[in-house]
């Protein structure tokens, strides 16, 4: 069992209050694109890149957060049980609320992993992977159509699974290949 992620609107006031230019589910996309392409970075860099990506300077409390942030969610992604999580708005908020936060995510994931791929080809990667990847910059434009109900609901639920299980299979092919072939270089540049 993997500790649980802290809530979205504590993390996404923080960055708020900060001045950030991303919220609390495109940050959690980030780490988590990061983490799927298999880089983990040293403390500076990962400083660094969320410094540039936030658009501010990150003071050390948000700092110490978001590495906690980063911490769970790589302990989630290689959780045996799939415990991974993404980090959205609760249901207490509109189900457009909710589809922003997913489609920001996705934006994140994508600006993530392609950081840590740097350079690399998207031939590189396994066609399923590359599918994934087609998957989850189509959700980058998700908008809500403004239907409440529970087919709106079920459908959202979905989406969010599809994402979930996405990230997993992103993750497990690229970090921890099951034919026990070698992972990629996730060494510390």
């Amino acid at each position: 069992m993997t500790d649980q992620l802290p809530p979205h609107d504590d993390i996404d006031l923080a960055l708020e209050d900060l001045g950030a230019a991303l919220g609390a589910s495109e940050v959690h996309g980030l780490l988590t694109g990061l983490a799927c392409s298999g880089k983990r970075l040293p403390a500076a860099a990962l400083r660094s890149l969320l410094d540039t990506e936030l658009d501010i300077e990150v003071d050390e409390a948000t700092f110490r957060d978001l590495r906690q942030l980063d911490a769970v969610l790589r302990q989630q992604l290689d959780d045996d049980e799939l415990g991974f999580e993404l980090l959205l708005p609760d249901d207490d908020h509109p189900l457009a609320a909710r589809v922003q936060g997913m489609a920001q995510w996705c934006v994140g994931f994508l600006a993530g992993f392609g950081n840590g791929t740097g350079g690399r080809s998207e031939r590189d990667f396994p066609e399923d992977v590359r599918d994934l990847l087609a998957s989850i910059s189509e959700f980058t434009r998700a908008e809500a159509d403004g239907d409440e109900g529970d087919d709106a609901e079920r459908e959202f639920a979905e989406l969010v699974e599809f994402l979930r299980i996405a990230a997993l299979t992103i993750f497990l092919e690229l970090v921890e290949p099951r034919d026990g072939g070698p992972a990629p270089d996730a060494s510390l540049h």
